[in-house]
């Protein structure tokens, strides 16, 4: 011992201990070979990255890319409650099984594992192997090993202390994942890689629940080594996907950034994820909300866009007090409070005539019951986070385009209404096409409606984009009133027009909707009254460059109140064209 200690303390550098360590521990442990290996948490994988011995085909002294998932070695997740040093021998039926399958394969008999435990959690593992011509390890190998990864560990802090200031910058010290630094670079990439190519990027965000009730009653002692266990979850649930990234966002909050998988594996990995946090000592689980490029909810152009459809997700998984994960642009159950409203069904989309000089309305009128009870949207916090993202918006300089200010206006209300989706058209002049210029699904309606229309599959029309066929005629309206009307009066206006078709009016043709497909298709209003949409708050304005744009709001049964948001939406358009 006094000689690994020695060797210990001559290392200069973290590869000078890991290099020593594994040479040291097989001569000391009397082994045929002694692996030293790093839990990448971030990865959620474990990492050889030394071997020394007699070593079996395949193997390398100093292997470039030997990794396992950790949750392969479910054991070692244990060692972060001090479990110490095992023994596994091949063929013991207990144990992890992928690594009694490694020894068989390798012809081993058994091993000694031994966490080193560096800064109070599992920095990674000592391995030790013995082949069948040898005899098992015993209890005092077990105390042995674990002196000696107490010796591994002190070298650690000692030649670690420069890469560890290095590492500050990118880790979250707490729990060992990557931080929010390090999640915004990675995330950044990923978008740039979405936008080149297409690569699917998904991102599951997560809340702890129960963490301040954790703290208030039994200490931050205790909530900390609750986010540390929950810290381990989510580094085993980034492993199920090579690549992927675990990160501690701060307080209660985490996520895993998914890169090259489809929407439904990110979603199986949320699954996963909420499963194990249940599992956890002392824990409730976690709000889990995803978003990923692979569904249909809009352009995602931004690292901001992704994070902020994956966080109203996640804020509607806890409101619901799900146990499963809620995922951006598909359907969700109704969030708790709801459940107690005795009438949630959307009701008919009725249009409501306005002046020529009012503000923004709601241009449906839901039936008022489903929305007793809710909370309505805070108006002056809600202005006060618009303005500060125009004003951040605004710092970018010439790289700060009108669509992503006026993105800004849409989100912030949007989330503030809970809101399922918002849509932004434009055309540049009176000679263009409306066109969507960009758009975002929180969800699909909390319940299709009914129309009596054989003809309208209100399911699969609640999934798909509200592109700009809904508004046939609105260039022509533009063109005569010069500028935008609200929604609500082009509903009236379609209403009007199918009363004075019904009653033979000989100057309008029959399907020729202001809000509508045209045709004999159902109108614009009646579909979205089928896919479950109640309402559809709406603004419309002229920039200063003469460009038309309309913002449309569409709530259903699980939205909040809307009337406070109509001039604010008004207010904060105005305020992103100018600026």
């Amino acid at each position: 011992m006094t000689a690994f200690a020695k060797s210990m303390a001559a290392a200069h550098s973290v590869e000078d201990v890991i290099r020593i360590a594994a040479r040291e521990a097989q001569r000391d442990l009397r082994a045929a070979v002694a692996s030293i290996s790093v839990w990448e948490r971030a990865t959620g994988r474990l990492r050889v990255l030394a071997n020394h011995g007699r070593l079996a085909p395949g193997e390398s002294a100093f292997p470039k890319d030997e990794s396992y998932p950790v949750s392969d070695f479910p054991a070692i997740l244990l060692s972060e409650d001090d479990l110490g040093p095992w023994i596994q021998v091949a063929d013991d039926e207990y144990g992890d099984p992928k690594r009694v399958a490694m020894l068989r394969r390798r012809n081993r008999h058994c091993a000694l594992i031994a966490p080193i435990v560096f800064n109070g959690r599992a920095w990674g593992e000592l391995l030790a192997a013995r082949t069948v011509d040898q005899p098992t390890y015993d209890r005092e190998d077990v105390d042995f090993a674990a002196a000696l990864t107490a010796q591994i560990a002190a070298g650690l802090a000692k030649a670690d202390h420069v890469r560890q200031i290095e590492r500050l910058a990118y880790t979250d010290q707490l729990t060992g994942l990557a931080n929010r630094r390090s999640f915004d670079a990675r995330l950044d990439a990923a978008i740039d890689r979405h936008t080149a190519d297409g690569t699917v990027v998904s991102l599951i965000v997560c809340d702890v629940n129960g963490l301040k009730r954790m703290n208030d009653g039994h200490g931050h002692d205790h909530g900390d080594a609750l986010l540390v266990q929950l810290a381990g979850v989510m580094s085993a649930a980034a492993a199920m996907l090579p690549g992927s990234l675990a990160a501690r966002l701060g307080g209660d909050e985490f996520c895993v950034l998914i890169e090259g998988y489809g929407a439904d594996d990110a979603v199986r990995v949320a699954e996963e994820l909420c499963n194990l946090a249940l599992t956890v000592r002392g824990g409730e689980g976690v709000a889990c909300g995803v978003a990923s490029t692979g569904d249909r909810i809009g352009d995602v152009t931004t690292r901001d866009r992704l994070f902020r459809l994956a966080d109203a997700a996640q804020y509607r998984a806890k409101r619901s007090r799900s146990l499963h994960p809620v995922v951006a642009g598909r359907g969700q159950p109704p969030d708790a409070a709801v459940l107690a409203v005795p009438s949630l069904r959307p009701a008919p989309l009725v249009g409501v005539a306005m002046g020529a000089g009012t503000a923004g309305q709601v241009s449906t009128v839901p039936d008022r019951r489903a929305f007793r009870g809710r909370i309505g949207i805070a108006v002056e916090s809600l202005l006060a986070e618009a303005f500060a993202a125009l004003d951040a918006e605004a710092g970018r300089g010439e790289g700060a385009a009108t669509v992503d200010r006026v993105e800004i206006v849409a989100d912030v209300v949007a989330r503030g209404l809970d809101a399922a989706s918002w849509y932004i058209y434009r055309k540049q002049d009176p000679s263009d096409v409306l066109s969507v210029a960009r758009y975002s699904v929180y969800r699909t309606p909390a319940e299709p409606g009914e129309t009596g229309d054989d003809e309208l599959d209100s399911v699969a029309f609640a999934q798909q984009p509200v592109g700009p066929e809904f508004f046939a005629g609105l260039d022509e309206v533009l063109m005569a009133s010069g500028g935008y009307l609200e929604l609500a009066e082009l509903v009236a206006a379609d209403r009007e027009r199918e009363r004075d078709t019904e009653s033979g009016r000989e100057d309008v043709a029959p399907g020729d909707a202001v809000l509508g497909v045209g045709g004999d298709l159902p109108s614009g209003a009646a579909r979205l009254a089928a896919a479950g949409y109640t309402g559809a708050l709406t603004i419309g304005t002229t920039a200063p460059d003469k460009s038309h744009w309309l913002v449309v709001v569409l709530l259903d049964a699980i939205s909040r109140p809307p009337a406070p948001a109509a001039p604010v939406l008004r207010a904060l358009l105005a305020a992103a064209l100018l600026r």
